[in-house]
């Protein structure tokens, strides 16, 4: 593909800071590699270059990439040219193409003299991290609480002690704070000026934080609030109703006021009056039944309605903006920042005692951290010298995915910079790793500082996108040109970010509809998205459908219809539109939580799922019963691991068991109950069921053996080797290796062994201690390691968080649960941190227990808000554009009304207006309710509003419209619970009405229970007309069978009873031979070969003999059994044991065995046959029409004159002086006239029946 003018401006471009703003799609990893091959070209050798990655897969691509083109490029040039690529391939392997970390890694290895480090030190897992720090940390702490006069500690203490009275929160809080000051190059300096913002004398409105910080907020919050006051306004239907007019005139003098409180916030009034203003703003209640109202028509009442809804939520967003700043009067307000500041200063003094203790502690045990080693990086390049050398060194210096980089890094990549050397790529709009430090705001401040007039750093925009459809870029544009912006977004969209349609080689005719599909389940509550073991219910086959896997099914069912209609795709290799296959489609989730519905419901519905990363595998059965095993070896005294090991499949005690040893102790832990069950005497157990008893003992003392051996390895050997005798001991890795999934179960088996192992390797010993460790690898769910690999199907439907899809592209993409609320676990608690604003601090009032909550804890929480909803743009930005051709987008409201409410949010904005006011943005909670209130000021809309109108009875007013600048087609669809449910293939729901619940707070009256019990006893007594049929099978074998038809007398159903399989009154009957196969393992076990192999084998050897030269010899017949033996269709030990004398004398000399020689092309051998058979035949008591599907497979037969000879072979013993054809007609008979019957059926007359003996070569005719 020909690089476009600013692709090439992007390569060639030299002397200057560069960055290179490369939206989603546009090729930048073809630029970076372009641009290094450029300077290679010119001269310029790989390892005077510094390329910074943001992963180690990507590091290794780029070298792969490089060495690709290098060798490429080989091809065309000569000379000099040539040996100096062939030069770059041996430099290659030692250039600078890493991660920050690893280069950090590789200038300690150089430099560790200038900082004073001994080299010899290995790097820790968060893990092991984690634990050294809490380690630590209580030393710290002891050292505090023991320390006299030290009532600052004690303060701090008290402020963050929680209600059981420990200081856990005081813990957290240390952490947090020294995890924010460590992702900082000036982490003293950072923390020594926090408390700076609290500094106040008395006069907040006068203060820089009031200015700077609250004012703004005020000024547009109330805006905002205006604004929709005035769409509220224009909603009003004209009508010359006095009690109309009245609410009319309540809604403009509510406004008014808010533009009055504006006017004043303005003036800066001192801060009592504001207070008064704020808490003044009062409304005139709107009577309930609506006096004046009655009479109208319904859609006017639900107009009415819905107004109604908005002006209360107006009324709450004004009290909670004055809740949030003017709570506190001037004495509540020196308490609160007083209280705050002094509690700040103490937790930054002890959190500074505990970094340096542990740096300490790091240092003695020679184990750091990545975080350390980026430190480390920063010290050695600060010192001039080392820093003027590496400048000399890097004639360039690369960094990859600039926007997420952390400040840290920034400060190490810019000591190593010389003025004009820094080329820079990345797309602000994907800067998705907040909650590892990386800064969005560099790349921000630099987009705007780059290209200006004050600076010779050049901005480069990539905007072309050559991976999606239009119709994909187009609706992306038309989405966030109305959510993304600076303020709220880090960046305008529409001036610097915008997408512009690259891919001009797709097909016109390709589908080019993004689809919203919203479920509604008015059933549901708002927290049904949460994963329950309610929700994912298996129990019949079923699930119970509500707001989370409603959707999963919704999106299921919509993959089969696109599986089934043969959906097409254009395959961009192959460069041809081809049906849609499984692997085509990739499913993006926010986060991992409902990974579990996913995998078991397409499991229900027959999709192929692979699920990338799924972060349960210390959720599965096998794993989490070992955890419970090493705890109760470690402490048995816990009762939880203690029952869950009991119960679990290594011992298989049952509830029964559990209840009567804790009989024998109804206080204390579960263990002193179990050491006295297995000291009871058999006469304080008599009065119990003795069966239990036994069965419970005999466990109960295997387990405490094992228990008692388990302690003693814990105690004398390595880690691994305990688990590892525990899974010799137990079989615990061969049991779940016969489960489902087996293969997988021992890799994760195998995987914790190798975990115990990695531990090792660390300076924490004990069981305790791994105990704890894994313990904070499954609270982070980060750190867990996901399920061992397995197999994978390879066209699967995949599975992924939209973390893990980024940089990866896919022709179809279904976003699911889009409706999921937002995290903001970050803006809430006591202490809260935002690395531009600072630390909030709420104060404790301890004697009157209050919790207050000064102005800058507002401050800071509202960046963090602001960051937040950006960092989710961001998020779904990076979801929306793996989409190559088609996007889904799933999602589910309560009801059709909650949905309106929410989308109808931004019709506040003036039409054609692209920007949506910031305030509206902030009310949308979810990436549903963001699109929607994009996509309903589309013109097109209007259609989507029409149908909630005349399906739903819900009226979407859409009076502010915004049209895209490039057209592009989506639908929005609907579907309800009920409707669902009935039109699902895998799950129903059932029809047996239930008594109402009985927490309802009402009695149900004698005559509603009597009513309720009739109904129950109607179901439970109900009887199916067609009771047999439900009970019969409607498929046999002909050898199940076989008996029924040896005699017509049988057919009455005598033999019936001995011949069915039952498995239970209700379950399906079935008829079987007596004979039940042999198992494999005692086939392998065999040393000579059974009856049935060889008659299998003469059956081979007479379907496969060649006929048409003759009759066969024995050496021919020898001959064929030789070769089938080499093709492992016959077993080697049967070679010399067939009777292929009597074959060969068959054909020589029997009427039947001439004729088949004669009719050698004419003869049907191995027929395969299914039929139906009337039902009445097999089964006693049956009388309906029904019938039974038989199969079989019948030797053979021939036509000979006008007739149809039939024959089976057998190769039975017959004892010399016993009537064969008596003995074989009694044994197969039925059989016989079944194939005949068959035989019939297929329009054949006429028959003759032969059994063939083979083994004396005798033909017996029935």
């Amino acid at each position: 593909m020909q690089l476009t003018k600013q692709q090439q401006a992007a390569i060639e471009t030299r002397g200057q800071n560069i960055l290179v703003s490369a939206s989603a799609g546009s090729g930048k990893t073809r630029v970076l590699v372009e641009r290094v091959l450029t300077r290679l070209l010119a001269g310029d050798n790989i390892d005077e270059f510094l390329i910074v990655t943001f992963t180690e897969a990507a590091a290794a691509e780029m070298k792969e990439r490089l060495e690709r083109e290098i060798r490429a490029r080989l091809q065309q040039v000569n000379g000099p040219q040539r040996g100096h690529l062939m030069k770059q391939l041996r430099l290659i392997q030692i250039a600078n193409i890493s991660t920050v970390d690893a280069f950090a890694l590789r200038l300690i290895e150089q430099y560790h003299y200038a900082i004073d480090l001994d080299p010899q030190f290995r790097l820790t897992d968060n893990a092991e991290k984690k634990l050294a720090m809490q380690q630590v940390l209580a030393h710290v702490l002891e050292q505090n609480y023991n320390q006299a006069d030290n009532q600052a500690f004690l303060d701090l203490a008290t402020q963050f002690m929680n209600k059981n009275g420990n200081d856990t929160p005081l813990q957290d809080a240390i952490f947090k704070l020294f995890d924010f000051a460590m992702a900082r190059p000036d982490t003293d300096e950072w923390l020594a000026h926090l408390a700076d913002m609290y500094e106040f004398n008395g006069d907040l409105v006068g203060s820089k934080l009031y200015v700077e910080a609250v004012l703004p907020e005020l000024r547009e919050t109330l805006g905002g609030l205006h604004q929709q006051y005035e769409q509220l306004i224009a909603r009003i239907p004209d009508m010359e109703i006095d009690a109309a007019q009245n609410r009319r005139q309540d809604l403009i003098t509510e406004d008014e006021y808010l533009q009055q409180m504006l006017a004043k916030l303005i003036e800066q009034v001192d801060w009592q009056t504001l207070r008064t203003i704020m808490f003044q703003f009062k409304t005139t209640p709107w009577n309930a039944k609506g006096r004046g109202m009655r009479g109208l028509e319904p859609e006017l009442k639900q107009l009415w309605g819905q107004i109604g809804d908005d002006r209360k939520d107006l009324h709450k967003a004004v009290e909670k903006l004055a809740q949030k700043f003017f709570t506190l009067d001037g004495a509540g307000l020196n308490l609160a920042i007083g209280g705050a500041q002094a509690t700040l200063k103490t937790l930054v003094a002890v959190t500074n005692q505990f970094r340096q203790t542990y740096l300490a502690e790091k240092i003695q045990r020679k184990a750091f951290d990545f975080n350390d080693l980026e430190h480390f990086a920063l010290d050695i390049v600060q010192q001039p010298k080392i820093a003027e050398k590496l400048k000399e060194r890097y004639a360039e210096i690369m960094v990859d995915e600039y926007q997420d980089t952390s400040n840290l890094q920034e400060a190490i990549v810019q000591a190593l910079a010389q003025t004009n050397n820094v080329f820079q790529v990345g797309d602000i709009k994907q800067s998705i790793y907040k909650f590892r430090q990386a800064d969005p705001q560099l790349f921000a401040n630099k987009m705007e500082s780059y290209g200006s007039s004050a600076t010779s750093d050049q901005l480069i925009t990539l905007a072309e996108n050559f991976r999606s459809q239009p119709n994909v870029t187009n609706f992306i544009n038309y989405l966030f040109q109305q959510l993304m912006s600076r303020d709220l977004g880090d960046v305008n969209y529409v001036d610097k970010a915008k997408l512009v349609a690259g891919a001009q080689y797709y097909p016109d005719d390709l589908p080019k509809n993004a689809e919203f599909m919203i479920y509604f389940d008015e059933h549901q509550d708002d927290e049904d998205t949460k994963v329950t073991d309610e929700n994912l219910s298996l129990a019949d086959g079923h699930f119970n459908l509500n707001a989370a896997t409603g959707q999963i099914q919704m999106m299921g069912q919509k993959i089969q219809t696109l599986m089934a209609d043969k959906y097409e795709i254009f395959d961009r290799e192959a460069q041809v539109k081809r049906p849609l296959q499984y692997s085509d489609i990739t499913i993006l989730v926010a986060s991992r939580t409902q990974n579990p519905q996913v995998i078991e419901m397409f499991k229900t519905m027959n999709l192929p799922l692979v699920v990338k990363d799924a972060g349960n595998y210390f959720q599965t059965m096998e794993v989490s019963i070992m955890m419970a095993l090493l705890k109760v070896i470690d402490n048995p005294h816990q009762d939880i691991p203690l029952a869950a090991i009991l119960r679990s499949p290594i011992y298989q005690l049952a509830e029964n068991s559990l209840a009567l040893i804790r009989a024998q102790s109804l206080t204390g832990d579960f263990y002193t109950a179990v050491k006295l069950f297995h000291q009871c005497s058999a006469s304080k157990l008599a009065d119990y069921d003795q069966k239990l008893v036994h069965t419970t003992q005999q466990v109960i003392d295997q387990f405490l053996k094992d228990l008692e051996y388990f302690k003693t390895l814990a105690v004398q050997n390595k880690l691994v080797d305990l688990i590892w005798a525990i899974y010799q001991t137990t079989d615990w890795l061969d049991f779940v290796g016969g489960l489902p999934g087996g293969v997988q179960r021992q890799a994760n088996l195998h995987a914790l062994y190798e975990r115990a192992a990695a531990y090792q390797q660390t300076n924490f010993t004990g069981l305790y201690q791994f105990n704890y460790y894994i313990e904070q690898l499954q609270k982070n769910a980060a750190d867990d390691i996901g399920e061992a690999d397995a197999n994978e199907a390879s066209d699967a439907i995949q599975l992924m968080t939209i973390h893990g899809s980024k940089g990866l592209e896919f022709p179809v993409v279904f976003m699911l649960n889009t409706t999921k609320k937002f995290n903001t676990q970050d803006q809430m608690g006591q202490l809260i941190i935002d690395s531009h604003a600072g630390v909030g601090l709420q104060y404790i009032d301890r004697p009157y227990a209050l919790k207050l909550t000064p102005p800058q804890y507002e401050n800071v929480h509202t960046a963090l808000l602001k960051s937040g909803f950006a960092e989710q743009l961001r998020v779904l930005y990076v979801a929306l554009t793996r989409a190559e051709q088609q996007l889904f987008l799933i999602g589910s409201y309560k009801t059709p009304d909650t949905l309106v409410k929410q989308w109808q949010r931004s019709q506040v904005t003036e039409a054609n207006h692209a920007m949506i006011s910031p305030a509206v943005r902030l009310q949308g909670h979810s990436f549903m309710d963001l699109m929607g209130m994009a996509i309903s000021r589309h013109p097109d809309f209007q259609t989507v509003a029409n149908d909630l109108l005349e399906n739903y009875g819900v009226e979407f007013d859409q009076v502010s419209t915004f049209n895209p600048d490039i057209s592009f087609e989506f639908k929005v669809t609907f579907q309800q619970h009920d409707d669902l449910v009935s039109s699902s293939l895998n799950m129903s729901n059932p029809d047996l009405p239930l008594v109402e619940s009985a927490n309802n707070g009402t009695m149900a009256t004698s005559a509603v229970v009597e009513a309720q019990l009739n109904q129950l006893h109607e179901a439970f007594d109900y009887q199916y007309d067609h009771l047999a049929a439900t009970r019969t099978t409607a498929y046999q074998s002909v050898s199940e069978i076989k008996r029924i038809f040896e005699d017509p007398d049988l057919r009455d159903g005598r033999i019936v009873g001995d011949q069915r399989l039952s498995t239970g009154l209700e379950s399906g009957l079935r008829l079987v031979s007596d004979e039940l196969s042999e198992p494999a393992f005692m086939s392998e076990m065999q040393t000579k070969p059974t009856g049935a192999a060889r008659g299998t084998a003469a059956h081979l050897v007479l379907q496969k003999v060649d006929l048409t030269d003759g009759s066969p010899t024995v050496e021919q017949l020898q001959a064929l059994i030789h070769q089938l033996v080499q093709e492992e269709l016959i077993e080697a030990s049967l070679e010399f044991l067939l009777p292929v004398q009597a074959m060969s004398e068959f054909f020589k000399h029997t009427q039947l065995g001439k004729q088949l020689v004669v009719k050698a092309t004419d003869v049907k051998r191995e027929v395969p046959f299914s039929m139906l058979i009337d039902a009445k035949h097999l089964y006693r008591d049956f009388n309906d029409e029904e019938y039974v599907l038989v199969h079989g497979i019948m030797d053979g037969f021939i036509p000979v004159n006008d007739e149809i000879w039939l024959f089976d072979y057998k190769t039975d013993y017959l004892a010399p002086g016993v009537d064969g054809q008596a003995l074989l007609e009694q044994r197969y008979s039925g059989q016989i006239n079944l194939y005949a019957q068959a035989l019939t059926a297929m329009g054949y007359g006429n028959i003759r029946k032969f059994i063939v003996a083979l083994n004396t070569y005798q033909v017996f005719e029935l």
